[in-house]
């Protein structure tokens, strides 16, 4: 407890320190050590955050500390946009649209008097109309109305900075999370100097965000898509956020997103005039950029086209192989700010909340790293000019994305845990799915029969009509009987284990010398870990048969979307949460792996089974590849809309048109 006040103590000092030497361009070398400074003390301070304590004097004393913090950034000289803010808001008290009226229109000549004259005076970019959305526009109205004064702008970003922070609150809650990861919002330096200092309407955006966000996940349907849609116009960004939340359950409520959609009704006369400066913003400025540098170089002035073409690719693979609303939405702000051309500081306050969910050494790396931008606001603080200074990308950007990588190779960004670490496990019972499997079943038996670690083998028949019910019985093997479809056969097995690990063998698939002593420790070795699956390789490897192979175990080892041949395993010990296993005609292996990915990434045992490349000689490979991918791409959008277990008939149908065995 001491050691967490005095860093505390300290944080609140640095950051009063902080406070008095804005703005950042004024002081540029003081300013980034006290600034870097306030990071190390918010990560001293997660860190000795007593566990002794009750979760409410946590959340009191954390949300405490950081109003302290804030408050000392009440009368922060503000950006500039804060000057074109209450302008904006000013001109609309006065009858005027500005949509249509950029600053340097001679008609608003008669309002530059008194203190809007040094507002006027301070704005950028005063030959360009309005770009931000109708409703922020509508906010300034009722701000300028009230007080057309930084001070008053800085409160009410306060006010929505503090909304923002209940809802996180609420959500740490509802996840049953560390009560100290409150800290990585209140206590970061970077969003009170961008939402607090510096006033930046993107504060207001997140705030609508994360009550959207917190609403459907309380299955509050309407107060989250009116919230979400009060994101979305107030500033377009949070768009990406709204096709990870729909689903059937409460797809006929997305309509309240367009309630918020009314701010435009004071603009309709010109209601083009919205997207006009916008337009330009968008395609002919850049600044702080990564990736869009990088793709800039490349395709010259086509960049545009390709980062949207490449963006809305990656937004379709998190939509597909990432069925968690929260940690989808967390992946997809990710990507749609590393694409963006114009990276400004502030536009991470979009991101800075889902931190708190999802901590990520990459992203908070970026939010210190903004100190790179120093130098370029020093020259435009002592000059006047704005200049981008292109080779400091490679300070801020190289170690960002390295964390980002390694990060993601070795199974992080965390996952929302549901266990702080499962029992031991040291046996294994094999479920094998059959219907007239009495060509392999002997041989697939008895390689299992070679581990010692094997506590039971039982055969999930579907009702064949050859040898496979005599031939598992005459070489040991329980016999679990249930209608035709794996994972109804699958589960009817699965009751029957007794063994720590449950293992799904399919019938035609063989296990490697050591690959269950393998998996077993890296089990014991990874606790958190509910299941995973094993690398496969076909009994005859052609060079196609090798391309399969390998993207079969890229996709289980880095998307964590195993298939039925690859022996998928998990705990007995998880089976309550993973809801059981999924008894469903087909698909049964996708769900279990999307399930398991919910509970964190799966464990992957490489180069484990031997597969018969008997479907992909019967059925041909184009053909076959073909059907796979296309039932496995359906499921995957039908299971984002409709939820989990939903397959129909059709599926089995297509699948087994020509092969009628597991």
């Amino acid at each position: 407890m001491k050691l967490f006040m005095m860093y505390s103590s300290l944080w609140l000092f640095d950051m009063y320190f902080l406070s008095t030497l804005g703005p950042a361009g004024r002081l540029p070398v003081p300013f980034g050590l006290v600034y870097v400074g306030g990071f190390v003390f918010m990560f001293l301070m997660v860190r000795s955050c007593p566990t002794e304590w009750t979760e409410k004097r946590i959340f009191l004393t954390v949300i405490g500390i950081g109003i302290v913090g804030r408050l000392f950034f009440l009368g922060y000289p503000v950006s500039n946009d804060v000057y074109r803010y209450i302008w904006e808001g000013y001109i609309q008290n006065h009858g005027f649209n500005p949509y249509v009226h950029a600053p340097i229109d001679p008609v608003l000549n008669t309002l530059q008097a008194g203190d809007l004259k040094t507002i006027w005076e301070s704005i950028n970019h005063k030959d360009l109309s309005g770009a931000y959305p109708p409703l922020v526009m509508l906010l300034f109205r009722i701000f300028a109305a009230i007080s057309p004064t930084p001070i008053l702008y800085q409160c009410f970003m306060l006010v929505f900075d503090l909304v923002l922070m209940v809802f996180l609150f609420l959500f740490i809650r509802s996840f049953k999370l560390p009560p100290s990861r409150l800290l990585f919002y209140t206590a970061n330096p970077f969003v009170l100097i961008y939402a607090v200092g510096e006033a930046h309407l993107d504060i207001i955006q997140a705030a609508f965000l994360g009550g959207g966000l917190y609403f459907l996940n309380q299955k509050m349907k309407r107060s989250g898509f009116f919230l979400l849609g009060a994101a979305i116009f107030s500033k377009y960004l949070a768009i990406v956020a709204l096709p990870f939340v729909i689903n059937r359950a409460n797809f006929r409520y997305v309509g309240f997103v367009a309630f918020s959609g009314i701010a435009v009704v004071p603009f309709i006369d010109d209601i083009g005039a919205i997207f006009h400066s916008l337009g330009i913003f968008g395609t002919t400025m850049h600044y702080n950029d990564g990736l869009a540098e990088l793709f800039r170089f490349f395709t010259g002035e086509y960049s545009v086209a390709f980062l949207i073409c490449l963006l809305l690719l990656v937004l379709l693979m998190i939509y597909l192989v990432e069925h968690e609303t929260m940690r989808s939405v967390y992946f997809a702000i990710g990507a749609l700010l590393l694409f963006l051309p114009t990276l400004h500081p502030w536009y991470l306050l979009l991101i800075a909340p889902l931190i708190v969910i999802y901590p990520s050494r990459a992203w908070l790396y970026l939010m210190a790293a903004t100190i790179v931008t120093l130098p370029v606001v020093a020259i435009e603080y002592q000059t006047g000019v704005f200049q981008e200074l292109r080779l400091l990308k490679i300070i801020e950007y190289l170690p960002f994305f390295g964390l980002l990588i390694y990060d993601f190779l070795t199974h992080r960004p965390y996952y929302l845990g549901y266990t702080s670490g499962y029992p031991r496990v040291s046996s294994v019972s094999v479920v094998v799915p059959t219907l007239n499997e009495g060509e392999h079943l002997a041989q697939t038996i008895s390689a299992l029969q070679q581990h010692e670690t094997v506590r039971d083998i039982i055969v999930a028949d579907g009702g064949s009509s050859d040898a496979t019910i005599e031939i598992a019985r005459k070489n040991g093997a329980v016999i679990a009987y249930s209608k035709p479809g794996r994972g109804y056969q699958i589960e009817k097995g699965v009751k029957k284990a007794n063994g720590d690990v449950i293992m799904v063998l399919h019938a035609d698939t063989v296990l490697e010398k050591g690959a269950i002593a393998s998996m077993l420790e890296n089990l014991n070795a990874q606790p958190t870990i509910a299941g995973g699956a094993f690398g496969m390789g076909f009994s005859s490897e052609s060079t196609k048969l090798k391309i399969i192979s390998t993207l079969n175990n890229f996709r289980a080892r880095w998307l964590g979307i195993s298939f039925g041949d690859q022996a998928q395993f998990f705990r007995r010990a998880a089976l309550n949460n993973l809801g059981g296993f999924p008894a469903m005609m087909l698909m049964e292996d996708v769900e279990l792996s999307l399930r398991m990915k919910k509970l964190g990434r799966p464990l992957f045992v490489p180069n484990g089974v031997k597969v018969s490349a008997r479907g992909w000689t019967k059925k041909g490979f184009s053909g076959n590849a073909l059907l796979v991918i296309s039932l496995f791409s359906r499921y995957l959008v039908e299971r984002r809309f409709y939820g989990e277990g939903r397959v129909s008939q059709y599926y089995y149908n297509r699948y087994y048109s020509v092969d009628n065995k597991s």
